[in-house]
């Protein structure tokens, strides 16, 4: 198995067509079917459904597709490290932050405990699936994220073939945020199908987010949630939920902070989705002061929420 074989599946899949892939990739249709089907022939079974309509992956494919993606992740990780000095990672501090709002003083809280004034640090607002590649790739060294347990599992394979730990913090319902005048502010536990009528405000979807769509509560499927706004940014979130009948779902880790902001969180009638609060970095990989510092404050505030 090369190099260029997981890359070339993977353009493949990413395309959908053998066709636009060997475009792409500047080479001939013939030999990038040559390189899929010597694929799998080393695989020993099929790795791609081929129709006229293009291609799609078989359930052997699928797990190839993201080990063949954390393969490759990882050769730019080594290029990358050529290039960055010693002083450049124990300086800077970049965290991926998804599903979460992080205190307002927090990082006042994390400046107080660094001795230099001169560490930077980065808060990234992303997806989940973001976070665990920004974490893999030497773009952020902590990660996170609030993942339900069927998401988590999922996420612990991936984050395994990437080279990545997992430390869960916590574990909490989920919940519903609204604002204090919204039509259902007042209940002690909502229905989630009282809330089908009402806009529905979450982050873009990735892979993570969008396995939520098999997922019910109480008998109603989080698919029926169909008026969406997707917004990118926490505070535009907010401040969207402040003037509207939209809703959050959430968890606990936000209720308090989110109290000042005159929103409410509400737990959900009958629900058995469960939310974990997920901080990653990379295996045998020694935290910079910095990382350790922010690490120490992170479970200092949120593990006994």
């Amino acid at each position: 198995m090369k190099k260029e074989q997981l890359r070339n599946f993977i353009e493949v899949v990413d395309c959908g067509s053998i066709n636009k892939a060997a475009e792409k990739l500047y080479i001939s249709q013939p030999n990038l079917s040559r390189s899929i089907h010597a694929l799998e022939e080393e695989m020993g079974k099929e790795l791609l459904k081929r129709t006229n309509r293009g291609v799609t992956l078989t359930p052997t494919g699928q797990l190839l597709y993201y080990y063949a993606r954390s393969i490759l992740n990882q050769f730019q990780v080594l290029e990358r490290l050529k290039n960055l000095s010693e002083e450049v990672l124990h300086r800077k501090l970049s965290v991926s932050v998804d599903s979460i709002f992080l205190k307002d003083d927090f990082i006042l809280e994390f400046y107080k405990y660094m001795d230099s004034a001169e560490t930077e640090i980065h808060i990234i607002e992303t997806t989940a699936e973001e976070v665990l590649d920004n974490v893999s790739n030497i773009k952020s060294e902590l990660g996170i994220t609030i993942l339900n347990d069927y998401q988590l599992n999922i996420f612990k394979k991936m984050a395994d073939a990437k080279e990545v730990s997992i430390h869960i913090l916590g574990q909490g319902p989920l919940y519903v945020h609204v604002n204090e005048k919204h039509p259902l502010a007042l209940k002690e536990i909502i229905d989630a199908e009282e809330l089908c009528i009402y806009p529905y405000i979450h982050l873009p979807n990735d892979f993570f987010s969008n396995l939520n769509q098999s997922l019910t509560i109480n008998k109603t499927p989080l698919s029926s949630f169909q008026k969406n706004i997707v917004m990118s940014n926490y505070h535009a979130m907010i401040n969207m939920i402040n003037h509207t009948d939209s809703f959050m779902l959430g968890n606990k880790w936000q209720v308090e902070e989110l109290k000042y902001s005159h929103i409410k969180s509400i737990p959900l009638k009958n629900c058995n989705i469960h939310k974990n609060f997920v901080i990653i970095k990379r295996k045998r990989e020694i935290l910079s002061d910095a990382g350790n510092t922010f690490l120490n404050i992170i479970k200092n505030t949120y593990e006994q929420m």
